[in-house]
């Protein structure tokens, strides 16, 4: 709080304090669009949310993705000639132009994507690979694509495009299968798509490929492994060969430098299956080189998910008036420095004035106190179930007021680490703002290992310009070894910007005390140090 402002002269009338402190906000599954209605709906167990198609999608990849690598079930042949079989395409038949160059890149993939982590697709968010975007006779391509000949359309046994994710060539020529998981929702919506723990296979037919001969691949998905999936791999597999190569260096960190894994290529290779197991290439082509960065361009595709019995909780706030009992309570008769940081407000209990529902909001209300005791009243809500890993999305208008300070935060049901509740058992940080700064959002987690009580905390920002005036959507993404929290700028956006990760890495609860069930806990503070 600024030195030149106290609480008692920015609270003066209660007119004014509702248009500062009303703050109303929604909890709901991941969906392309926020509901019309400004909701609360708080899911426990992602994958318990996701439709049955999705379900079978994520078993079908990730059963396979996760076997050794150098596993799987088809092997393949990449010499440069055509099958000997009598319904394949002649190649002596072709002109010179198609017979060298029989597939080319049409459209290559942008030079940078943008990291996309096993938590986000579990929690229905889909990004996919983008294309440098162009356009032909009126169409719009923004996805990687090829040009094929038609000549290779429909033929028994069919042809198919191998798309594989492939490391850059190393100095020695050689590239290898890309360890980063690689996968596309296709090949549950669409059978023909085939896919082993490698490659992905799109047969040629002249429903994927348009008159332009153009054959765009609008759903491939690179799904980025974290330090301790990469200390899983022993050996990385020659794309050339098929071969498995030691690794030649011990520690992730050192695998990603000197495989430079954080740069990938697209292999489209056309051929056929001689017989289940094995595929016979006739011709190879590799894209530009891709790199992953945190702020790479995106298209983040939601997939709405219902409501479900697994649901934690799920209020519409529809009814005016008091909170409902059933799914909140109120943490009272607390609140004077409370956090350790001076604050001025008492919490109160059941007090309309402090807490209601109204218009389809939940509104909290900061009031000057009339009665003897702290200067001012307040609420604090608690939500009664408690959860374990999920997706929770807040739609908040927070309040501009100096001396204000809004929280959004996780805090353990119980006991389970260390001599103290706090801050042993961890608290997470979801969205945090002070009326001082109205356009930052901060998030951050506390542990034993980091905490108020041993000096500076890093807080992770994020610059909202109209976080006062618009509902935002703020998402926390929870897993069983990442947290991530992001922002939505705009409702009409699909590209969420993430504000903060915290990562497990395999240590112990000193750093990472969130396996077990959390609250979530709403609160508008005032006065003291904010």
């Amino acid at each position: 709080m600024d030195a030149d402002c106290s609480a008692s002269n920015i609270l003066q009338t209660p007119t004014e304090l509702q248009s500062a402190y009303q703050t109303t906000m929604d909890v709901y599954s991941s969906s392309c669009a926020p509901p019309s209605n400004h909701s609360l709906f708080l899911c426990s167990c992602l994958t318990d949310r996701l439709t049955s198609t999705t379900e079978s999608h994520r078993s079908a990849t990730f059963t396979s993705q996760s076997m050794s690598p150098g596993s799987g079930t088809f092997s393949f042949s990449n010499q440069q000639s055509a099958i000997n079989s009598s319904n394949s395409i002649q190649v002596q038949n072709c002109s010179p132009l198609q017979n060298s160059n029989r597939i080319e890149v049409f459209i290559q993939p942008r030079a940078q994507q943008r990291l996309y982590y096993e938590s986000e697709y579990e929690s229905g968010t889909f990004r996919f690979i983008q294309g440098v975007q162009r356009e032909q006779n009126g169409k719009k391509y923004e996805y990687p694509a090829i040009r094929v000949l038609l000549e290779y359309c429909d033929i028994i046994p069919s042809f198919y495009i191998r798309v594989t994710l492939t490391t850059i060539q190393q100095g020695h020529g050689r590239r290898y299968i890309h360890p980063n998981l690689f996968i596309t929702p296709d090949e549950v919506e669409d059978l023909e798509v085939l896919r082993n723990d490698k490659s992905l296979f799109y047969p040629i037919k002249k429903e994927r490929v348009d008159t332009d001969r153009i054959m765009e691949f609008q759903r491939l998905m690179m799904i980025t492994n974290k330090l301790n999936k990469l200390k899983e791999y022993t050996s990385l597999v020659s794309f050339e060969t098929n071969e498995e190569c030691p690794i030649t260096v011990q520690r992730p960190k050192d695998t990603i430098n000197e495989y430079q894994l954080h740069k990938s290529q697209l292999a489209f290779s056309l051929g056929q299956f001689i017989d289940a197991n094995h595929f016979y290439s006739i011709q190879t082509i590799f894209s530009d080189v891709m790199e992953e960065t945190k702020d790479g361009p995106s298209k983040d595709i939601r997939y709405p998910v219902k409501s479900t019995a697994a649901s934690k909780l799920y209020d519409n706030f529809t009814q005016d008036g008091a909170i409902d009992s059933k799914k909140w309570e109120f943490v009272d008769n607390t609140g004077i420095d409370v956090w350790g940081i001076h604050t001025q407000q008492y919490y109160t209990s059941n007090v309309l004035t402090n807490a209601r529902c109204q218009n389809n909001h939940l509104v909290i209300e900061a009031r000057n106190n009339t009665n003897e005791g702290p200067e001012f009243t307040s609420a604090r809500l608690r939500c009664k179930r408690a959860f374990l890993y999920g997706r929770l999305e807040i739609r908040a208008r927070l309040p501009d007021a100096k001396g204000t300070w809004s929280s959004f935060v996780l805090v353990p049901a119980e006991r389970t680490y260390g001599n103290a509740m706090w801050p042993d058992n961890g608290q997470i940080n979801f969205v945090s703002h002070v009326g001082r700064e109205p356009t930052t959002i901060r998030s951050s987690v506390f542990i034993q290992s980091n905490n108020p009580r041993l000096g500076g905390i890093p807080f992770y920002t994020a610059d909202v310009p109209d976080a006062t005036k618009s509902f935002k959507t703020y998402t926390l993404i929870w897993s069983s070894d990442e947290i991530e929290m992001f922002v939505r700028m705009e409702d009409t956006d699909r590209d969420d910007r993430r504000i903060f990760l915290w990562e497990k890495n395999d240590r112990d609860w000193t750093f990472w005390p969130f396996d077990k069930p959390f609250h979530l806990e709403i609160a508008l503070d005032i006065g003291g140090d904010v």
